[in-house]
């Protein structure tokens, strides 16, 4: 029997627990789900577990009633973790919706009391999830796999009901403002800047310095615009090494006050950038959700099908299958991430001369729109 078919009397007593612990990319992609149930039903209440640092990119959703952190030490505190589990024994859901799928927040099903448990299907599904979702694994259309298979949660509650597919970032219009007024007094009133993510989420998921240093000269060469790097303050000496490649001219337009100091910083910043280029990973989610054009490097071990829709010149991406085809089987990744010097290996594969073209294209897209 279909999940919708069964609802409360009253849909307005309904109450979804949605759980997507981290990473960033995952939790805004994911908010997604309390969208759709918004539109669906706007008196629906819905909880949202996620890890404290991810919490910037869905701080102020209207379409989020609550927001329960899971602390990211609960991994090695195992009494906090039983004390943040069993508060779910208190709580009453009519629903629970895993989108992480993973050890916490399948112990977090068990110990919720809901009438229907929905998560992606594996060997333990049919054990916690009344409904479990075959994952979607090849791309049928424009839209990335990461949003589609996060839609199809949705399917034993909303049905055919229209599911929307567009990500929001709420910031605020003092957010706005004071980076803009930020910027104006850095660069002068009005001007751009491009955003470089400029070191991934790891080691495995970051482009050599040699070439992303190669990418910003070239841009620096037809663009004649300054530089935000996004990162970390403990990552400063891995940038120091980073701007120690580049070109002395390519060196001076880089703008280390402007460095945002939070997520929030991050996105305020990115909203009046013009471009945000550079690894693949949460800032590039960020900045498309932003509208801002994009130009993603992706890590050889990384499927570009579940995070990347191309629109020409405005996202685009390049990964190694697209050059090496035979370089890498996707399935292996796990077991080639430990092995820290094939992975290297096979980002030293990339080279910007092979898609030298697609970068200059979209520079020169933007200093012509």
């Amino acid at each position: 029997m279909s999940l919708q078919k069964i609802l409360p009397k009253n849909k307005s007593e309904i109450r979804i627990l949605v759980i997507q612990q981290k990473m960033i990319g995952d939790v805004l992609i994911c908010s997604l789900i309390c969208k759709n149930l918004k539109l669906w039903n706007p008196d629906v209440k819905i909880d949202f577990v996620a890890n404290r640092h991810t919490l910037d990119v869905i701080r102020n959703n209207p379409n989020i009633n609550n927001i329960i952190i899971f602390e990211d030490n609960f991994k090695k505190d195992k009494w906090g973790l039983l004390k943040f589990l069993n508060h779910f024994r208190k709580k009453r859901y009519d629903y629970v919706i895993d989108a992480y799928g993973k050890l916490e927040s399948v112990l977090i099903c068990l110990f919720t009391s809901a009438r229907y448990k929905i998560g992606y299907k594996k060997i333990y599904s049919s054990f916690v999830y009344n409904q479990s979702i075959e994952r979607k694994k090849t791309l049928e259309d424009e839209l990335q796999l990461s949003i589609k298979n996060r839609l199809q949660l949705l399917e034993p509650i909303m049905g055919d009901f229209p599911k929307n597919s567009e990500v929001e970032i709420h910031l605020t219009q003092e957010e706005i403002i004071n980076s803009r007024e930020h910027l104006d007094y850095v660069l002068g009133k009005g001007n751009k800047a491009i955003m470089v993510s400029a070191l991934g989420s790891s080691e495995n998921k970051t482009y050599p310095f040699e070439y992303m240093a190669q990418l910003m000269d070239t841009a620096h060469q037809i663009t004649k615009l300054p530089f935000i790097l996004n990162y970390r303050p403990d990552q400063n000496g891995q940038i120091n090494k980073l701007i120690e490649c580049l070109h002395p001219s390519t060196q001076k337009a880089v703008v280390k006050s402007l460095t945002p100091n939070s997520l929030r910083d991050y996105m305020a910043t990115a909203y009046h950038c013009i471009a945000v280029v550079g690894n693949e990973g949460g800032a590039i989610n960020i900045a498309k959700v932003l509208k801002k054009p994009t130009f993603a490097i992706f890590s050889p071990l990384i499927d570009p099908s579940g995070w990347h829709s191309e629109t020409r010149k405005k996202h685009m991406a390049v990964y190694l299958k697209e050059f090496y085809p035979q370089a890498i089987d996707y399935s292996q990744h796990k077991k080639i991430s430990k092995n820290p010097s094939k992975v290297e290996e096979l980002y030293k594969l990339l080279k910007p001369k092979l898609f030298k073209k697609q970068w200059i294209d979209f520079l020169n897209k933007l200093v012509s729109d």
